[in-house]
């Protein structure tokens, strides 16, 4: 027997869960049209039902498929979002180690040096655990969601580091152009 709000929560978990089951097909096609890589579409609807089975609602769902649908829909935006501004950091760094490369003279090969003796002090300067997962990232090209797997934190956690690591390399750049 069921009383008051948990018992509200309890029923609307089952129809949200009931309403994503029925509708993943669709949202996982919905996700793959926006993010255009199967995998990462199925990531998405998997966060999606993890946020889902964490929803902590304060009234009744009147139209779980709606939330569903929105849930999943913000998930991908978020997404979207944090891609575009890994995309950013990600040119940012690459215009930093890689500026002016097809202009190879004894001085470019020493500024060069300089700069890369430069990155491997500010990457040494950074935590031991946010090295390691930038590094595993960045040049072993694991994905986030495995990372996190591997050192038993959260997508988020990763997401954190990585970008902690390229806001150090992002300054060091300033450094360089000021």
């Amino acid at each position: 027997m069921f009383s008051g709000k948990a018992g509200v929560e309890k029923l609307d978990l089952k129809r949200l869960m009931a309403a994503f089951v029925k509708m993943r097909p669709r949202l996982e096609a919905a996700a793959l049209a926006r993010v255009r890589s199967a995998a990462t579409a199925e990531d998405l609807v998997q966060d999606t039902w993890v946020k889902l089975e964490k929803a902590r609602t304060a009234a009744a769902i009147d139209n779980p498929a709606g939330f569903v649908a929105q849930v999943a829909r913000n998930t991908v935006s978020d997404h979207l979002r944090k891609e575009r501004r890994r995309s950013e950091i990600d040119r940012e760094v690459s215009g930093l180690l890689w500026e002016g490369i097809d202009e190879v003279s004894p001085e470019r090969t020493v500024i060069g040096r300089e700069n890369l003796d430069a990155v491997r002090a500010a990457l040494d300067e950074l935590p031991e655990k946010t090295r390691r997962i930038f590094l595993m990232n960045r040049i072993d090209g694991i994905p986030h969601r495995r990372i996190a797997e591997q050192m038993g934190i959260t997508d988020e956690a990763v997401y954190y580091h990585v970008r902690r690591a390229l806001e150090r390399l992002a300054r060091l750049r300033d450094d360089f152009a000021g």
